[in-house]
């Protein structure tokens, strides 16, 4: 029986906010944008980069274009991602136990490659899916089945997709039928928010549930053990 462990990759396999904490120590140097400013606009914007980038323009009169300089942070904040020997070790003792590792990751595919092969991540996982170079987005479930049919895994009730996403990443796994584990990152769930099999503080706690919770087997059934 194949197993399938599926992760998505900011804030989940990588540690998004030490490398965005990286890049705005070189970005605010290099424009004499307080770090403050940066860190508001973040807060405010979060992931959404266009708006993040038209506030700053706007604030403090940057030249370049926003399409610049977001070229600029996917290529740099990917180089900045942390290398934590802690999240190989838990991959590689999944994988010891079998299980089969994708990940499915919203964005542009250069800078995730890159964010993976940074954080020494990539020989780990032996498919890697991301919405840029297929069209369709997490929650989609389609982009979850991708990653299955890749890893060979039939039935989607032997994966388990962990995120830090409650839709993107818990509601998207839902859908598609696996079990979800969500890094919570000591966050509270809403009433409304999809509800995931299990809750860890971050992914080498999601790994060490993994391997005490596989997928069991079907058990077959009385009368299929009768020849009836």
């Amino acid at each position: 029986m194949r197993k399938a462990a599926l992760f998505d990759l900011d804030s989940t396999l990588t540690d998004h906010a030490t490398a965005f904490a990286r890049w705005a120590d070189e970005f605010g140097a290099s424009t004499g944008i307080p770090l403050s400013a940066l860190m508001r606009a973040e807060t405010l914007h979060g992931g959404a980069r266009h708006a993040f980038f038209a506030d700053l323009k706007s604030a403090f009169g940057l030249r370049r274009s926003i399409a610049s300089l977001h070229a600029d942070y996917r290529r740099r904040s990917a180089e900045l991602v942390p290398y934590r020997p802690e999240v190989c070790t838990a991959m590689q003792k999944l994988a010891d136990e079998g299980w089969e590792l994708g990940v499915i990751t919203n964005g542009s595919p250069d800078a995730q490659r890159r964010k993976l092969e940074t954080a020494h991540l990539t020989r780990y996982f032996a498919s890697v899916v991301i919405s840029g170079e297929y069209g369709i987005r997490k929650p989609d479930e389609a982009l979850f089945q991708v990653a299955l049919d890749d890893l060979g895994v039939g039935d989607p009730a032997h994966a388990v997709m962990t995120g830090d996403c409650l839709i993107a990443d818990i509601g998207g796994g839902q859908h598609a039928g696996a079990r979800t584990v969500w890094i919570a990152h000591g966050r509270t769930r809403q009433h409304l928010d999809p509800e995931p099999t299990h809750v860890a503080h971050d992914v080498v706690e999601a790994a060490t549930w993994l391997l005490a919770n596989p997928p069991r087997p079907e058990r077959p059934s009385p009368l299929a053990l009768a020849g009836g």
